[in-house]
């Protein structure tokens, strides 16, 4: 049986894959993460296989560098022991190295061209490099040294293809459909998002201005320890209507139910948007994603003032809307888990040193 060494480093990517494995139940996945945010929960539930390595870098150029030289040599050790046939990744610097070091056909995904960075490090080292739509144009330059695979739609649409709705999770938050807001502050510690403000402040200033001007509940769901802290400090009399989620998980029905979400990262604004439900995000750029979705008819909205707020909340809110979205989504985009699985067997059929050739520039 062949093996496959997938490293996820996020929510998303650890969801994302996870799918593989339904999708591919004749290769033998093992899946290498870093304990951050809920990546522990979820590769328990998600993952047959797992071996959490290292930790986030933090926020300083010197503990990123510090902790990827960490986690490598770890790896390493893993990737010697589990002798795997091909390395997949979403956008690793540490297991990539690690991978084309060791010879290993590389396939590697990745949507946020504005990471530079990461991409400079992971995709010339890819035998084949796999991007949505909106965002390929931007990873052409890369076409000398990887295979380019392009599908149409969005990562996101993965998981929201497989979702089915339920009522059930807002019991426990005393909520009802489309009375409360859902907020989730910014990835301020990633290299790229070098404004807290944008990341923090301005999901923290959204909700202060929907407690004074809306009736509506507000369920917060911090990314780190010091969001919680200063939400909890700055939001608090408040006659009940803030609840702060502290369990990790996935909360696609809390998103779908919704009147509004609000977001400083990326991805919970698309799958929001995906769902019909009204997303706004506090990113500090345009992100090609969104503008692709909202071209196509997607409710997905950049923050430029509360006046915003106010728009997008002067609509009714229907579950049928919900459903008409689901189902146009369903129409428009193509299952990005089907054409990694497709590049995946194309290399498990190939013999890997002819791959590996590709990149013998870099050797």
């Amino acid at each position: 049986m062949k093996k496959v060494w997938v490293e996820a480093l996020t929510p998303k990517q650890i969801l994302l894959f996870s799918y593989l494995q339904q999708e591919l139940p004749n290769i033998d996945f093992y899946l290498t993460s870093r304990d951050y945010d809920l990546n522990r929960e979820l590769t328990k539930e998600l993952w047959r296989k797992v071996y959490i390595v290292g930790k986030h870098g933090g926020a300083t150029p010197y503990s990123k560098v510090r902790e990827t030289i960490r986690r490598e040599e770890k790896l390493l050790t893993i990737a010697r022991e589990e002798e795997p046939d091909l390395h997949l990744t979403f956008a690793s610097p540490d297991s990539t190295r690690v991978a084309f070091g060791l010879q290993l056909p590389v396939v590697s995904c990745n949507d946020t061209p504005h990471s530079t960075i990461v991409s400079r490090l992971v995709i010339p080292l890819s035998s084949d490099f796999i991007a949505p739509q909106p965002v390929a144009p931007f990873f052409q330059h890369y076409e000398e040294f990887t295979r380019i695979h392009v599908f149409r739609g969005v990562f996101e649409y993965a998981w929201v293809s497989r979702f089915k709705p339920s009522e059930d999770i807002l019991r426990d938050y005393s909520v009802e459909p489309f009375n409360y807001v859902f907020i989730r502050p910014g990835e301020q510690k990633a290299y790229y998002y070098r404004d807290a403000i944008a990341a923090t402040i301005l999901p923290l200033k959204i909700a202060r201005h929907l407690l004074r001007r809306s009736s509506l509940k507000l369920l917060i769901y911090p990314r780190y320890k010091e969001q919680y802290i200063l939400y909890k400090r700055e939001l608090k009399d408040t006659g009940g209507r803030v609840t702060f989620i502290e369990k990790p998980g996935v909360f696609l029905n809390l998103e779908y139910f919704a009147r509004l979400v609000v977001t400083g990262g990326g991805t919970i604004a698309t799958e929001s948007a995906l769902l019909g439900v009204p997303s706004l995000t506090t990113f500090p750029r345009e992100l090609e994603v969104h503008t692709y979705l909202r071209e196509k008819g997607f409710p997905v909205y950049r923050y430029t003032g509360l006046h915003i707020i106010e728009k997008l909340l002067s609509k009714k809110e229907d579950i049928y809307d919900r459903e008409v979205f689901l189902q146009k989504a369903r129409k428009m985009f193509e299952d990005p888990v089907a054409r990694i699985a497709e590049v995946i067997k194309m290399h498990l059929e190939t013999d890997a040193s002819s791959l590996y050739s590709r990149n013998k520039k870099f050797l």
